[in-house]
């Protein structure tokens, strides 16, 4: 499964990196893997490299994470949301730290994985490409970063006060532990940061053509559909209001998505219009060798024009001669059903015309039997006349 979806990622970032041009040589899927694993490799170390600077400032980035309670009415500060926290584990508030820079780290870095990422996904841009590659890493960071403070200032206060309203609806004691606390509240902001990706993970699609104008206009009602399904899977919490407050600006990004993706196909039959005038040419000529029977009222899966023209055949009536057909000709020697027969004259006994050719000789066996039957016949006293 792994190599099939690698095999179409390559496939697509070396018609990127063509340009459009069939001058250019493909590249191995081995160069493919190699470039990967640098990209993963310089993902790595800089997550790596940033959680150990913010790994000094565990302290702060922890009063920033409590802040979120203090939003809710839980707690007038920081310090007394502190107190609202309790320990169980002995690792604990290690573990919490650990946890809060490699979330800090995430944030911090994001424009360079992005940029790694795009180096990647569309190697061999032109230079006017690449003036774009950087305000478009901009604009992936700004969705990023906006996403994470409309969690953090909107939506985290919301459901701690949802979680806590129903908890006491119940008549349990809300108690929130040190671990769990952080862990909530750190995957609850990030889910919201990567969400909001959305329009550089479409317009990447649409860059490699798996999406276009066309497709996404078709099928906008489907992709509602999924990006409810989509906000339901990755939020944190399973109540109808986050998934409302998730669900609801990926609507609007989409629609923005759909609007972006109208100019970049615009600007690109501009730029290439003899490729996708043969790609209009093979859609046209598609379209007509495919007949989409579905669209038929009368049509039907399980029955084809070469089953109808049989079915015809047999359903035909078949002609009827106007005259008998013509007499076949008579064997020699040989009397036909309405010929009368001598009944007192042996059959066996007549000899043939002398015009007529000689018959062959019967067998022995025939010989015999007819003398048995002579001497049967003289035997009961009935001789032959």
């Amino acid at each position: 499964m792994w190599h099939g979806i690698l095999n179409k990622v390559f496939k697509a970032r070396e018609k990127v990196a063509m340009n459009l041009s069939a001058e250019d040589e493909e590249k191995p899927f081995l160069d493919h893997l190699e470039d990967l694993r640098t990209m993963l490799v310089r993902m790595a170390m800089t997550l790596l490299i940033s959680a150990f600077v913010a790994f000094g400032f565990y302290q702060h980035l922890f009063n920033v994470l409590l802040y979120p309670m203090v939003l809710a009415g839980f707690a007038v500060d920081i310090d007394a949301a502190r107190k609202l926290l309790i320990n169980i584990d002995i690792a604990g508030p290690f573990m919490m730290a650990v946890n809060v820079s490699l979330i800090a780290a995430v944030i911090a870095s994001f424009p360079l994985l992005l940029i790694f990422l795009l180096q990647f996904i569309l190697p061999g841009l032109k230079t006017n490409e690449k003036k774009l590659l950087f305000p478009a890493i901009a604009i992936g960071t700004g969705l990023f970063l906006g996403g994470c403070s409309f969690a953090y200032w909107q939506v985290l206060p919301r459901a701690l006060i949802f979680f806590s309203e129903f908890s006491a609806s119940v008549g349990a004691t809300q108690q929130w532990t040190l671990d769990n606390y952080v862990t909530f509240t750190t995957r609850f902001i990030l889910v919201f940061g990567i969400a909001f990706e959305l329009p550089v993970i479409v317009m990447a699609l649409v860059k490699l053509d798996i999406l276009n104008f066309k497709i996404m206009k078709a099928t906008w009602r489907y992709a509602l559909i999924a990006i409810m399904i989509f906000a339901a899977v990755i939020t944190p919490t399973p109540d109808i209001l986050t998934l409302l407050l998730m669900s609801g600006p990926l609507y609007v990004l989409y629609g923005i998505c759909v609007i972006l993706a109208y100019f970049m196909e615009k600007k690109d039959k501009e730029a290439y219009p003899e490729y996708y005038a043969e790609l209009a040419k093979d859609e046209k000529e598609l379209e007509e060798s495919v007949k989409d029977d579905w669209d038929n009222e009368s049509y039907n899966p399980w029955f084809s024009e070469d089953d109808k023209d049989q079915e015809d055949e047999y359903q035909k009536p078949r002609a009827t001669p106007s005259a008998p057909p013509p007499e076949i000709e008579k064997a020699a020697n040989t009397i036909a059903m309405s010929d009368e027969i001598d009944e007192g004259e042996d059959q066996g006994s007549v000899m043939p015309d002398e015009d007529e050719p000689a018959a062959e000789e019967k067998p022995m066996a025939e010989k015999t039997t007819e003398e048995l039957a002579r001497e049967d016949e003289q035997r009961s006293g009935n001789p032959q006349v």
